[in-house]
């Protein structure tokens, strides 16, 4: 093992030397690589066994037996291989899921996502990226399967596009690391199977999430070449243009040039010099933000979520809501439409929502100096949930899609974490088989949500099962079975939503046209155990 004060030393004697590799696709990597070493912040590296276990190390200029590096290449296009082939094999099944809930207004019912002249009629409109991506699916006379499988390819994208990340920031995050790129590759696959994923990649209308994270992944890796090669200026506007492009799939990808920051913040670098570093992000938000309000659409958009609750009503339900994600969608319990209501006063279950994140922000603080990786990760966790998740109210408090992005971070704090186990010999068996455990369950979980997008029944069905006494997963199973020609059925999801929600007038009135003759009576909640088995 290269001590860690040795390999700065190591590797700049040796930088000079190793011949320059031909790939495009890598050049930002190995100019991160050598910043890395001279930043000061020195990093362990393995001594490698045999020649195809040294072409796994990402810093192999700094290995005294430095692989060759088109055999490095070759692995790494291997990984890249591996890694869309099990996302594939995860998202089989979902190629022939159906249109579902907002899909039919956002994209069949949506003129700007019908093909490139109502897109290009419908400018100025909110999200224009995203609306065109559809529509040039559309234009080529593409269907269901089609929109799913761009959606299955941008995820697919995005996993690679994380692990080209990682493999960059552990030298900065996690400095006495062994097997960094082995560990970011397995980061990357946890994100790629994370059932969590589903409602941005399943299910159609969640593109918006997925395709936003593309641009947002792609800005940092540009912006990263950009900081470490300061004298090709024109670097300098690729990670500003990606980033307005992310703009334009999803608002939300506003918190992008925080990222860097947050990393400089844990790394212990300065903030102003950092901030300064990031000022053409500023400029880009600037112009967007011009852009945004100009668009009338946007008017609307913000105008109703402003209108929604109180900012103390927000609050306590961003408590709930985080509590929730936290609680279900992280460890596999999807929901569609989660039964969460703002609360009427503090209770004890705000309470514990408040301490868990109080627990998670505290430890981000502590881990800052001693464990910079997991003050990373939970701050990458919170940094981008917080545009849907924080002060802005929304009709719904949380959505499982909003933890696409997030959940990188905490697949790499569990990554990083089992990493660490390995380092012990006696525990290393046990952290491998931990590790392959992870991957298979949550494979598993994945096809089987993958599998509740197959119709609208199976969907609504495995939402009332989940939210039994929310109103509008009963009503739209009701609509459903209206849609399959089972009145019977349809009726008595109907008669559930009202029974739930007295007011509820469109259900009143989906019942009238169904309804022939008195219903039984009605038990919702054990309706729902019983029409799933």
């Amino acid at each position: 093992m290269i001590r860690p004060e040795a390999s700065q030393a190591t590797a700049s004697s040796m930088t000079a030397a190793a011949p320059k590799r031909t790939s495009l696709l890598f050049d930002s990597f190995d100019a991160s690589e050598n910043a890395a070493q001279a930043h000061g912040r020195g990093f362990d590296v393995g001594k490698p066994d045999s020649g195809w276990l040294a072409a796994l190390y990402v810093h192999d200029s700094a290995l005294p037996l430095a692989p060759n590096p088109a055999s490095a290449h070759r692995v790494r296009i291997l990984f890249a291989a591996a890694l869309v082939g099990v996302t594939l094999l995860t998202y089989a099944n979902a190629f022939n899921a159906t249109y579902q809930f907002d899909d039919f207004a956002a994209i069949l019912a949506n003129p700007a996502t019908q093909g490139i002249a109502g897109w290009w009629h419908a400018l100025p409109g909110i999200r224009p990226l995203l609306k065109l991506s559809f529509a040039l699916t559309a234009e080529f006379d593409g269907d269901a399967i089609a929109v799913h499988a761009a959606n299955i390819a941008i995820h697919a994208l995005n996993a690679c596009l994380l692990w080209m990340l990682w493999r960059l920031w552990l030298p900065r995050l996690a400095p006495s690391l062994e097997h960094a790129d082995l560990v970011a590759l397995f980061a990357a696959l946890l994100f790629a199977v994370h059932p969590a994923a589903t409602e941005a990649v399943t299910y159609a209308s969640g593109r918006s999430m997925s395709l936003s994270a593309t641009f947002v992944l792609a800005a940092l890796i540009a912006d990263e070449a950009s900081r470490t090669q300061p004298s090709r200026r024109w670097l300098a506007w690729r990670g500003p243009a990606l980033f307005s492009l992310a703009l334009a799939v999803r608002e939300t990808a506003i918190v992008t040039p925080a990222i860097p920051l947050l990393l400089a913040w844990v790394t212990g670098q300065s903030l102003r010099a950092e901030a300064w570093r990031l000022r053409r992000y500023a400029i880009v938000a600037g112009v967007v933000a011009f852009a945004m309000a100009a668009t009338p659409g946007y008017h609307t958009f913000f105008g109703v979520s402003l209108d929604t609750r109180s900012f103390a009503a927000q609050l306590m339900g961003q408590l709930l809501a985080h509590g929730y994600l936290l609680a279900h969608a992280l460890t596999g319990l999807c929901n569609i439409d989660p039964d969460l209501r703002v609360p009427d006063a503090w209770s004890p279950m705000l309470a514990g929502c408040a301490l868990l994140l109080a627990v998670l922000f505290t430890a981000m603080l502590a881990a800052r100096r001693r464990v910079p990786w997991l003050a990373f990760a939970i701050g990458w966790y919170f940094l981008l949930l917080a545009p849907a998740n924080s002060l802005l109210p929304r009709l719904d408090l949380a959505n499982d899609r909003h933890l696409y992005l997030p959940i990188a971070g905490l697949a790499l704090a569990a990554t990083c974490t089992l990493a660490r186990i390995a380092s012990r010999h006696a525990l290393r068996a046990a952290a491998c088989t931990l590790a392959l455990a992870l991957v298979a369950g949550s494979m598993i979980a994945t096809r089987q949500r993958n599998g509740d997008y197959r119709s609208e029944i199976s969907l609504w069905q495995a939402t009332v099962r989940d939210s039994p006494r929310k109103a509008r997963a009963w009503l739209n199973l009701g609509y459903a079975y209206r849609l399959s020609g089972d009145a019977e059925r349809a009726a008595h999801a109907y008669g559930c939503a009202l029974a739930l929600d007295p007011g509820n007038a469109q259900a009143a009135i989906n019942l009238d046209l169904v309804a022939s003759g008195g219903l039984a009576p009605l038990r919702c909640p054990e309706m729902a155990t019983s029409q799933t088995r």
